[in-house]
């Protein structure tokens, strides 16, 4: 009689074994959630992280291209008893922007390469894509057009440009056009998952 009291002291209730699957069941769950929420989170940053490289990407390509403009001018012969000016020449540097976002950036700059000459680049932003163009490098005038565009950033929904004035400041060019400015200020909205950003580029003095 004593030995099966202590057997049945011994043993678990079906009410104990349901409590302990019911609390592993709930463990289980918060784990669950644990892990999910650490993924999440770790995806969140690897896309931020490959977003954030793929601007400063851009906006080093950008620097890039402008300090490398030209510091000599390029002019076009002029043939013998001819009326056109030899002083004539492009601008190492042309910007143009509007209040609308657009957005234009000619340069003659020096080709990767050394000792091959010098070509010109294009940066423009069409819709919200930012393009960058470049052609091939040449060592005498005219240089090639540039051609095969390349879309460097996507999702901008602003993109808006000012040019330093030794006298006024910073102004907004507002559809103008302007060659050689000393002084480039590059303000881009972008949308990402994450939400709106906002970046500020300042490129100069440029002389």
């Amino acid at each position: 009689m004593r030995a099966r009291i202590n057997q049945r002291q011994g043993g678990f209730t079906l009410i104990e074994v349901m409590v302990a699957i019911l609390l592993m069941a709930v463990v289980s769950v918060i784990a669950w959630r644990g892990l999910d929420s650490v993924s999440r989170a770790d995806s969140h940053l690897q896309a931020s992280s490959e977003q954030t490289e793929e601007l400063l990407r851009t906006l080093h390509q950008l620097e890039r291209d402008v300090a490398l403009r030209a510091s000599v001018e390029l002019m076009e012969p002029v043939p013998a008893g001819s009326d056109a000016e030899a002083s004539d020449v492009p601008a190492a540097l042309s910007v143009r922007s509007a209040d609308s976002g657009t957005f234009r950036l000619d340069v003659i700059r020096t080709a990767a390469t050394p000792g091959e000459g010098l070509q010109r680049v294009r940066w423009w932003l069409k819709g919200d894509t930012l393009y960058r163009a470049a052609a091939p490098a040449r060592d005498r005038y005219p240089l090639p057009a540039p051609k095969n565009a390349v879309a460097v950033l996507e999702h901008v929904s602003d993109l808006q440009l000012r040019v330093w004035d030794r006298d006024k400041g910073w102004r907004q060019l507002s559809g103008n056009r302007k060659e050689n400015p000393p002084g480039l200020e590059i303000r881009l909205v972008r949308q990402t998952p994450q939400g709106e950003e906002r970046y500020r580029q300042v490129l100069g003095p440029l002389e």
